[in-house]
């Protein structure tokens, strides 16, 4: 028997809220040596990379940002733009402003689109192996990228407790490319 998409997100939303800070602190580091393995090496000099700023117990890829900025990646945060996003340049002098559900985003006169991006890091509330994503339900990261262009990889970061067998997919969810958890990395084939 599945799950309907609203009590799997409440489910997985209470999973990843009930760890720890230090719980939460280890599946960072691991997540970071997990993307230095499977990702970094592939990135091209200047390259553009989308990340998030951790909410509601979401994995956080603040170590990823620091060395990004180290290596001279391209660091963008997700800005809404009417019902999709666009995409602030963010490093460690940004200024910021709330947006309309009070999160903070960087203030950037000419944001880069969703094809600007070489990889996108993108939060998510549960996922399974064939790249299937279930996000907070807003469907803001699957209208920005629903004519994707081809550069761009969307990655989906997560804890582990997070994964389900299949998620139940709608036409308009957009597939991710691979999902980094702190213990691996899935490359999915779609």
């Amino acid at each position: 028997m599945s799950l309907d998409r609203q009590t799997l997100r409440k489910s997985l939303r209470l999973l990843r809220n009930q760890l720890s800070d230090t719980e939460q602190q280890y599946a960072a580091d691991a997540l970071q040596q997990e993307f230095l393995q499977a990702l970094a090496q592939f990135l091209p000099t200047s390259a553009n990379i989308a990340l998030y700023l951790t909410n509601d117990g979401e994995i956080s890829p603040s170590s990823i940002c620091d060395w990004c900025w180290q290596n001279e990646i391209n660091v963008y945060l997700p800005v809404l733009d009417g019902k999709a996003l666009v995409f602030a340049r963010y490093d460690k002098h940004s200024q910021w402003q709330k947006n309309s559900f009070g999160i903070l985003e960087p203030v950037d006169p000419t944001p880069a689109t969703g094809a600007d991006m070489d990889i996108v890091l993108m939060p998510l509330v549960g996922f399974d192996v064939q790249g299937g994503r279930l996000g907070m339900g807003g469907g803001f990261y699957d209208r920005t990228f629903e004519n994707k262009a081809e550069r761009t990889h969307l990655i989906g970061l997560a804890h582990d407790c997070q994964e389900v067998e299949q998620l139940p997919i709608e036409s308009w969810d957009v597939p991710l490319s691979g999902i980094l958890t702190p213990s691996r990395y899935i490359t999915c084939s779609n």
